[in-house]
């Protein structure tokens, strides 16, 4: 799916990327879950979010989904930019 949209758009800002990104997280979902079982993609889904957004909210990285302000664009690649 980062062929058909992630990769061909370009950001205005770093604050677009969590539309970027979660829109082709998005389109991966949906097609994945057409070509293959909706039911299972969702389970595989949740446990993502368990597994990885879950403790990182609990975390000391834990930041909006668009933040106001940022010291590192690093913190940026992180579950929540991809899952949430």
């Amino acid at each position: 799916c980062h062929s058909w949209s992630g990769n061909r758009v370009t950001c205005q800002s770093w604050f677009e990327l969590t539309l970027k990104e979660g829109l082709t997280v998005f389109r991966d979902q949906e097609f994945t879950s057409d070509t293959t079982s909706r039911i299972a993609k969702r389970i595989d889904d949740v446990k993502v979010l368990r597994d990885v957004q879950f403790p990182e909210d609990a975390s000391p990285i834990s930041h909006p989904i668009r933040p106001d302000s940022y010291i590192s664009i690093d913190n940026f690649y992180t579950a929540t930019v991809y899952e949430k």
